[in-house]
């Protein structure tokens, strides 16, 4: 079958215009995922101690508790697969404890005095932790959130991009900022729905870990009136060292 010149010319118009509608449906959060997914596509799982180098107990009675809890560890070993899957050991005195994120289910566990507690956060995911909330920026941070891109001058000004992070539950609101080259964690913000700032977190001293991930090696915690809560800083950092599964059961 021959098509006619006016029916071919049709048939290009069309495409062209699908395809110029397609690439208006790219949106700027579209391209910070994609950035997002190549910078880390080498990224599989890390390891790492934390230790708390400052603590003001006072101060931090006044951010959130599941945030403030992991204050109570002097140090702690930390071990993170991606997308979804978190533990951290620590010992309270004598007592080991482990605290395990793994998909929606968290597990709280000390094996010395047999205490065991696990709960499922389907239906309310934000009271999961991940990667972002150790200061690595990887494509799950769009897991269960709604991520938006807020023009900011000041912060374009400083290289940074300015995030507002969106739940399915509950009405918080959660600001971030990324360096705009390397895409490390370098600011969060807590605040209620009425736009009262409620704790921030400052994240310093960036290293690209096994030339894989960049990401902050201190980070700092202050009350919403600017006083500092605590500060934490990794050392012994490992990436890709092919982590069981096993260890987040």
């Amino acid at each position: 079958m021959r098509l006619s010149v006016s029916v071919i010319l049709a048939i290009a118009s069309s495409i062209c215009f699908l395809t110029v509608c397609y690439s208006n449906d790219v949106t700027a959060e579209d391209e910070l995922k994609l950035r997002i997914e190549q910078a880390t596509a080498g990224f599989k799982d890390i390891t790492f101690v934390g230790t708390a180098t400052y603590k003001n107990k006072k101060a931090m009675a006044k951010i959130d508790s599941n945030y403030a809890r992991l204050y109570d560890f002097q140090s702690a070993r930390v071990y993170y697969k991606e997308p979804d899957k978190l533990r951290i050991e620590g010992k309270l005195g004598m007592v080991k404890f482990e605290y395990i994120c793994n998909g929606s289910l968290k597990i709280v566990r000390a094996p010395a005095i047999r205490f065991t507690n696990r709960k499922d956060y389907a239906d309310d995911p934000a009271k999961l932790q991940d990667a972002f909330d150790l200061g690595l920026v990887t494509p799950s941070l769009w897991r269960h959130r709604r991520i938006e891109i807020v023009e900011d001058s000041e912060a374009a000004g400083r290289g940074e991009i300015k995030l507002r992070l969106h739940w399915p539950k509950g009405d918080m609101m959660h600001f971030a900022w990324l360096d705009a080259k390397d895409l490390w964690l370098k600011s969060f913000e807590k605040r209620s729905a009425d736009g009262k700032l409620l704790f921030r977190v400052q994240y310093s001293n960036p290293r690209k870990v096994g030339d894989v991930i960049w990401m902050p090696t201190k980070i700092e915690v202050y009350t919403s009136d600017g006083e500092k809560a605590g500060s934490t800083e990794y050392s012994d950092i490992k990436v890709n060292s092919d982590i069981s599964d096993s260890l987040f059961e």
